[in-house]
């Protein structure tokens, strides 16, 4: 599979964390915004262009902690994916201090693993929906309507 060349375009923004547009991870008024948060680096590619695709503006971290230390400096985000594995802390607990930082943004938990128990953690964890890889324009489409539509 050949990878749209934008992504190619945008391969050091990627590996440090930033939109290309470089606004910080700010929502937009006339767009929607999603921070990715997956320490696998072809799904970061993937969920980056399927997302970007659609019109939503990305920002791609690799770890629970990162994506913390960046909502914790007042990015904002209308969409939130986070998978279940990642070093350091695991999705779950990013999810959970995430949320307990105040932050009600729609959040998707996302894993390879669709065990009950898991699926269960994280949303008792705070997330809305549970997705299982790999994302999908279709999986996203429904998602990001009702978004644009609320």
């Amino acid at each position: 599979m050949e990878l749209p060349s934008k992504i190619n375009n945008n391969e050091k923004s990627l590996q440090q964390g930033i939109s290309p547009s470089g606004n910080g991870g700010l929502i937009s008024n006339s767009k929607l915004t999603a921070l990715v948060v997956d320490s696998d680096r072809i799904c970061q590619i993937l969920e980056k262009a399927i997302l970007e695709s659609q019109g939503v503006e990305t920002q791609v971290v690799g770890s629970g902690r990162d994506a913390l230390d960046l909502l914790a400096s007042g990015a904002t985000f209308n969409l939130i994916i986070i998978a279940m594995v990642l070093p350091i802390m695991n999705g779950v607990e990013t999810t959970r201090r995430i949320r307990a930082m105040g932050i009600c943004s729609k959040m998707l938990g996302v894993t390879a693993c669709s065990y009950e128990r898991e699926k269960q953690a994280f949303l008792d964890a705070g997330v809305d929906e549970f997705i299982e890889k790999p994302l999908t324009p279709q999986k996203l489409a429904s998602i990001l309507r009702e978004m644009r539509n609320a």
